[in-house]
């Protein structure tokens, strides 16, 4: 909807126009960021000075993508202060957390983003947990995270869980205490703010008196920490709009509240519930699809497209694979589909749960070898050249220096993150270097023959810039390792780019390529037709999510044995969908 005259529908007029407190539940492409733009508009017209509006997201693309247009219409400042703008876990910092340290410390409080990846082993030879596992207040072990870890509570003596747990409260209390925490442990800090009604009072009043508004976009991925923190804003008096799609929260792995979402829309007056119907971003056959990826319950009403490619005519087109594995064939014919309508491939993604479906889809080697040094070096490169965006770049960056740091040996003692944090380094002071190093190891034919030649010409390229300080060579710390042959190959700048489906919450595309696999869609069908098996639902919303992204063309590549089941159910609000065999 961005770059055209903005006439706002009756539903989109009473939300813009709406003081004080609503609960917004959108559909996809729904306008929802015009209409906080809008929002924002007639909220500045009549702002006195020194107040401003706190605009926040659990997901950074959707922030971006609002402060993007909030500049591009002048409508927020740089700096933004008095108003705020980034994710919520950067406002609970940065307001609830920070200006008032922690408790049982007199240190700095510092935030490390890796926290939840510290491994906790509470013996000699036990299987080590990550603290993600371990509720951040009483260190009891969520059963499901643990069993992704190869560890099943059911089958352990209560005592030796309750040494994991002693343990990982041991873990987070020492960190605590040296002024480090997590994002779950800052949450729990916040909480204590909040639940302290001397500290909660004041921190209110300041709150109340800088932001004459909250709004939080894409609420279905709050946890049930953040909505006791969204429920202090409203109680403290802040006129607080949440704006979710419930049937797009694909975050339960953080504790995600899809059934508590519901239950707190409850607690809006019915004048502060508001619907926001009906499509700008996709064709009528698009929007008949994704319908049918909603749960049993709400596949009756179709949204009504909308937006200017509400005519386009293009069928769904499922691609049906043999076998077990993703091909990348997958990738060379979305490429052709995308041609064929005069779109740019750059700006089509194909779609995918995990990364790996996603890079096979495209052709992109992943590999198989020893996960030393040099793999994780030549997979980081191959990562940074095949970006689809700048969060792969971020990624791919911080893991190339990562792996010099542990060639350096500085890392033996640490965790990445809590090394920066500890020695205070700064992204500036590393990253234009990592950049240049990125970029002079990208295989090239030109400059190497084969992986042989990588292997020699990386070793050359550290041997400049890192220096071990335990004495051990470069040679010694990047041994060969034979998994990279298969692992490097070149970029082609006319090939599509893949990405997880996570990455493009609050994005919009021409066209997607969804990828589904033999392990997964099944069940998700099963989902979707019955509403049982129900640990099958976040899957299908995941679905649901990638195929929201596409304005004029979506494409799913399935495997042979679900595709004309696939087709059955797309096809049951009337939408167009062909079949090819690839």
């Amino acid at each position: 909807m961005s770059g055209e005259q903005f006439e706002p529908t009756l539903q989109q007029r009473r939300i813009i126009c709406h003081d004080g407190s609503a609960f917004v539940t959108a559909c996809p492409g729904a306008g929802k960021t015009r209409v906080m733009v809008e929002r924002a508009r007639q909220l500045f017209q009549a702002m006195p000075p020194g107040r401003g509006v706190a605009f926040l997201s659990f997901t950074r693309s959707a922030i971006s993508e609002l402060e993007t247009r909030l500049r591009r219409q002048a409508l927020l400042p740089a700096p933004a202060f008095p108003s705020f703008i980034g994710t919520f876990d950067s406002f609970v910092w940065q307001f609830l957390v920070a200006p008032f340290g922690l408790r049982g410390s007199d240190a700095r409080p510092r935030l490390i983003p890796d926290m939840r990846d510290w491994l906790v082993t509470p013996f000699n030879g036990a299987h080590p947990l990550p603290l993600s596992c371990f509720d951040p207040s009483s260190g009891a072990i969520d059963q499901a995270a643990a069993m992704r870890e190869g560890f099943d509570t059911s089958e352990k003596p209560e005592s030796q869980l309750r040494a994991y747990s002693t343990a990982a409260l041991s873990v987070r209390a020492h960190s605590r205490e040296r002024g480090q925490v997590g994002f779950d442990e800052a949450r729990v800090a916040a909480l204590e703010r909040v639940d302290d009604p001397a500290t909660a009072s004041r921190i209110a009043t300041a709150l109340s008196s800088r932001f004459c508004e909250v709004i939080v976009d894409e609420a279905q991925d709050c946890n049930p920490d953040d909505l006791k923190i969204i429920s202090w804003f409203r109680e403290s008096g802040m006129p607080v709009k949440i704006i979710c799609d419930p049937h797009q929260s694909i975050y339960g792995f953080r504790g995600g509240v899809t059934g508590e979402l519901f239950s707190f829309a409850d607690g809006f007056k019915e004048h502060e519930r508001k619907p926001l119907h009906g499509n700008f971003r996709s064709s009528g056959n698009i929007c008949k699809a994704i319908t049918m990826q909603r749960p049993p319950s709400a596949q009756n009403q179709v949204d009504e497209p909308l937006g200017k490619f509400k005519d386009v005519p293009y069928p769904i087109h499922v691609l049906s694979y043999a076998g077990l594995s993703v091909p990348s064939s997958i990738g060379v014919t979305f490429c052709e589909l995308v041609r064929k309508i005069g779109e740019d491939i750059s700006e089509c993604p194909v779609l995918a749960a995990t990364k790996g479906s996603g890079a096979a889809a495209v052709g992109q080697p992943r590999g198989k070898g020893r996960n030393d040094a040099t793999f994780r070096l030549a997979k980081a490169v191959m990562n940074f050249h095949f970006a689809s965006g700048f969060n792969d770049v971020k990624s791919a960056l911080e893991e190339t220096h990562r792996i010099i740091l542990e060639i350096e040996n500085v890392l033996s003692t640490s965790s990445y993150h809590k090394y920066l944090s500890d020695n205070d380094i700064k992204p500036e002071s590393w990253r234009p270097k990592l950049m240049q190093i990125l970029r002079d190891l990208r295989f090239d034919p030109d400059a190497f023959c084969d992986a042989r030649a990588w292997h020699d010409g990386a070793k050359s390229i550290l041997k400049r810039n890192v220096t071990p300080a335990d004495g051990v060579s470069i040679s010694q710390k990047l041994k060969w390792n034979a998994g990279i042959e298969t692992l490097l190959s070149v970029a082609l700048p006319e090939n599509a780019m893949a990405r997880t489906i996570h990455s493009v919450k609050g994005l919009e595309f021409p066209a997607v390529c969804v990828v589904t696999t033999a392990t997964t869609l099944k069940g998700i069908l099963d989902f979707l037709e019955t509403g049982t098996p129900t640990e099958k639902a976040e899957d299908a919303r995941e679905l649901y999510v990638a195929s929201s992204r596409a304005q004029k063309l979506l494409v799913f590549a399935s495997p042979r044995s679900q595709a004309s089941r696939l087709i059955s159910h797309l096809s049951k609000q009337g939408a167009k969908v062909t079949l090819t065999e690839i």
